[in-house]
């Protein structure tokens, strides 16, 4: 799909989402706007994600959950897929280590002690937050509520009341399954943020970032019926050389084994009877017509 179209297709959903879903676009994208079960190119399940855009705080490309998140929220020129894109040199610090005198941020949102998008966001559509926030903002009147939960000092505590204290503040996930989506408190074992995963996924090859499901452009792509030898990832490489049927003329054990001899004799002495049945029926056949 073309940029223009792909930018149209966004805007669709985002005045869609916008009178249907004030809190944002992602409830028209359906699962398969991020993820794909048999098409991924990234953990999670993901179907995009962006490597190449470089954190202006680090100088090196991003990764992780966010890599996850530029995969669309990027222009194309710059490894995502043009939907609503952000630039992290004008954006929130992200993929960093917070200073505990800028911020105190929760240790339950962090993965790893490093800030991601998702420590701020929770992008599923069960989020009823505007703009996908972990705290209701009441449609973005009150954002000092949510940055007041790393912010404590620098927030308007007689503005916004006693429950900006950190262990009052109430945050949304969707990430445990056994009970729910909710809003729960920091002390809350209910809450969790992220569930560590394993990441074994090894595309054959590259396919862009699209909004279209991974199964509508990764399926036409040639390597996906015919691996390239440098797509292939390297257990996948040593399988397939273990299962290579052995070359005529190389093995030498297997053309001296006087055993191995006698049984291909066998076996050609059983498929001549065959044969000759086979060419008996079609000449039979042929004096028929």
């Amino acid at each position: 799909m073309r940029f223009s179209a792909r930018i149209a297709l966004a805007l669709v959903f985002g005045v869609a989402a916008g009178t249907a879903h004030a809190f944002g676009p992602h409830q028209e994208l359906d699962c398969l706007g991020c993820h794909d079960p048999h098409y991924a190119k990234a953990q999670k399940l993901f179907k995009v994600e962006n490597t190449q855009y470089p954190n202006p705080r680090t100088g090196k490309p991003i990764d992780g959950i966010s890599a996850l998140c530029l995969g669309c929220h990027n222009l194309q020129e710059y490894g995502g897929a043009g939907v609503r894109p952000i630039y992290l040199h004008m954006t929130h610090p992200v993929n960093v280590t917070p200073n505990p005198k800028i911020a105190t941020v929760p240790d339950q949102l962090l993965r790893d002690g490093i800030l991601q998008c998702v420590s701020c966001h929770d992008p599923h559509p069960s989020n009823p937050n505007w703009r996908y926030l972990r705290v209701n903002t009441e449609s973005g009147s009150k954002v000092g509520q949510f940055c007041a939960t790393c912010h404590g000092a620098k927030a308007d505590k007689k503005f916004y009341g006693a429950e900006l204290a950190q262990g009052n503040i109430q945050l949304f996930s969707s990430m445990n399954e056994s009970v729910g989506a909710g809003t729960y408190a920091l002390n809350d074992p209910k809450l969790v943020v992220s569930n560590p995963t394993p990441s074994y996924i090894q595309p054959l090859g590259k396919y862009e970032n699209s909004l279209l499901p991974a199964y509508m452009t990764a399926i036409q792509k040639p390597w996906v019926f015919n691996s390239a030898q440098q797509d292939i990832p390297a257990d996948l490489q040593k399988l397939k050389e273990q299962n290579a049927p052995p070359k005529p003329g190389k093995d030498k054990r297997a053309a001296n084994d006087p055993a191995a001899k006698e049984k291909q004799a066998q076996a050609n002495s059983a498929l001549k009877p065959a044969a000759r049945t086979a060419s008996n029926e079609s000449r039979g056949v042929l004096d028929n017509l």
